[in-house]
């Protein structure tokens, strides 16, 4: 009968050792994985503007420096929620050269 009551007593203490594990398994997967933007510089080299014209703050504008108004592609990491980052890499991203059709060009003759 004793072990009967030991068994029913000792079954919370068993339960209650792996929840202790889950824990340490959420913080590890709230660490922050890189993610990529390709933006424009801006012209203080502290932030980023998307095309769409969403702003990105740089909390270390070191590694944008000489990169002022060029579009880059940046690997960076979510300091907080409201668009603070932290970069990781810098790619300058090279302009794309818009062709303009010439009617007089010899392309266009018969």
């Amino acid at each position: 009968m004793k072990k009967l009551v030991l068994s029913f007593l000792a079954i919370p203490f068993l339960l209650a050792i792996p929840a202790a594990g889950q824990n340490n398994r959420s913080d590890k997967s709230s660490t922050a994985k890189p993610i990529t933007i390709s933006a424009r510089v801006s012209e203080d080299g502290k932030s980023l503007i998307a095309k769409n014209g969403e702003s990105w703050s740089v909390t270390n504008p070191a590694a944008l420096a000489g990169h002022e108004s060029q579009q880059v592609k940046i690997k960076c990491q979510k300091v907080s929620a409201d668009h603070l980052i932290q970069v990781l890499s810098v790619k300058t991203v090279a302009a794309q050269v818009k062709y303009a059709p010439n009617p007089s060009d010899s392309a266009f003759r018969r």
